[in-house]
């Protein structure tokens, strides 16, 4: 076989058959070096022999005097049971498709299941291809004794090949698909026709050229693949149908428990993000002068009572005295809550957040306990007059503190709405002084 060069070097490659371009992906010379080269590109050799071993086998088989396919496999007929399959085996008690034979068949005894309307086992036919295109390859390379071990493990792939269904022997592939136990399946599931033969009448499939169809029977003829009959008489090899998949209904009921339990969790979930959003809503009326609305105002202060009302322990209620308070008081210190410009003072401030105190807050230097206290504060000043504070973490601003200072100006005009008298107020101040009216 004559070599090429490529770009006048001496190394000679083999070219594809019917181009310029050799095996190994590179453009040749029209001119062969073939007496010039001094060694052959292997790419090109290897490839050159699997092309060569491949045409050699699509000519035997179609050579009438030719080596059968199970000469060239080396592998001899058999049988297995009472099946209607003629299997290839290499002669080691077990067909090439992995079962165990029952006898070896030859010369007339073959002629006789044939005429009887035996076929060939598919999966032993292809393995034997395999095996004597692998056999022709080793030779041609001069490796022989690697055939064996090549044809074994492609036996050894085509048995895992084998399902289950191909083992029921009297139809193709298997008349019958028995129903699969339901024991270790999480749902029930019911298919929505009963299951039976694969390609029963009136069951619908899709044939190769990706249509549905209504499949009428099957035809099986000596010597020839089965065929699946559709709707109008036409026939289609069965190999190349495929069953239309029914729907599966999977019905499941949850268990009541976990039910309750993703239901707690989003409503949980809905009123933390309500909550977020009121105070959100507040803090930015707040620094821009304007009131709290009243919807608002009303949730955030029903929030913070059923709060209040989950730590603080049961008050006992004494006519004509001032009771405990356990240590806490809104709007004002636990000290201060029962005078009564205070208590005026709160009046006032009515739908205002209130900053609940203790009678240990600084608010000039609060605690890292303290940074969630947030709100107005009012402390008395002797006569009638008293100094409201706004308190942001736990700590007093002034008026002129960016954003959050304006909430002086709004407790300023809430107290002025209401009839108090607020003395003016300086950039740096720090509180509201206000005086009660007079009743």
């Amino acid at each position: 076989m004559d070599t090429y060069s490529h770009a006048y070097g001496n190394t000679g490659h083999y070219r594809r058959p019917g181009t310029q371009t050799s095996y190994c992906g590179r453009d040749l010379l029209p001119e062969p070096n073939t007496g010039i080269c001094t060694r052959i590109c292997q790419t090109c050799a290897k490839a050159e022999k699997r092309d060569r071993v491949e045409a050699e086998q699509v000519a035997a088989d179609r050579a009438v005097d030719g080596p059968t396919l199970a000469e060239r496999a080396g592998v001899r007929y058999a049988t297995v049971g009472t099946g209607r399959r003629v299997h290839y085996s290499p002669s080691n008690d077990d067909t090439l498709c992995g079962r165990e034979i029952s006898e070896y068949v030859d010369g007339s005894d073959l002629l006789a299941l044939l005429d009887k309307g035996h076929q060939l086992c598919a999966p032993c036919d292809r393995a034997a291809e395999k095996r004597a295109y692998a056999r022709s390859l080793a030779a041609a390379v001069g490796l022989p004794e690697i055939v064996e071990a090549v044809a074994d493990v492609e036996a050894q792939q085509a048995a895992a090949l084998v399902t289950e269904a191909e083992a029921s022997e009297g139809t193709w592939r298997g008349a019958w698909i028995g129903e699969q136990p339901a024991d270790d399946a999480l749902f029930a599931i019911e298919s929505a026709v009963e299951q039976g033969a694969l390609f029963a009448s009136g069951s619908r499939v899709v044939c190769a050229d990706g249509r549905e169809r209504t499949v009428e029977g099957t035809v099986e003829r000596t010597g020839e693949p089965a065929r699946v009959v559709i709707e109008g008489g036409a026939e289609w090899i069965a190999e190349n149908c495929r069953p239309v998949r029914e729907p599966v209904v999977v019905r499941m009921t949850p268990a009541p428990d976990s039910l309750a339990r993703i239901r707690a969790k989003a409503a949980a979930d809905r009123e933390a993000y309500r909550a977020h959003m009121d105070e959100r809503q507040a803090a930015e009326h707040i620094a821009h002068g304007a009131p709290v609305p009243a919807a608002v105002q009303a949730r955030i202060d029903a929030r913070r009572a059923a709060e209040q009302a989950e730590t603080l322990p049961t008050r006992r209620v004494i006519e004509g005295v001032i009771v405990g308070h356990a240590g806490t008081a809104e709007g004002s210190t636990p000290a201060d809550a029962g005078h009564p410009n205070v208590i005026a003072a709160r009046a006032a401030l009515d739908g205002l957040a209130a900053a609940l105190m203790t009678d240990h807050h600084d608010v000039s230097e609060p605690t890292e306990a303290e940074h969630d206290v947030r709100g107005y504060l009012v402390t008395p000043r002797g006569g009638a007059r008293v100094a409201v504070y706004w308190l942001e973490s736990g700590r007093m601003i002034r008026r002129d503190t960016p954003i959050d200072g304006a909430a002086l100006d709004c407790l300023a005009h809430t107290l002025t709405r209401r009839g108090w008298t607020v003395e003016k107020m300086l950039k740096s101040s720090q509180c509201v002084f206000a005086h009660r009216p007079a009743d």
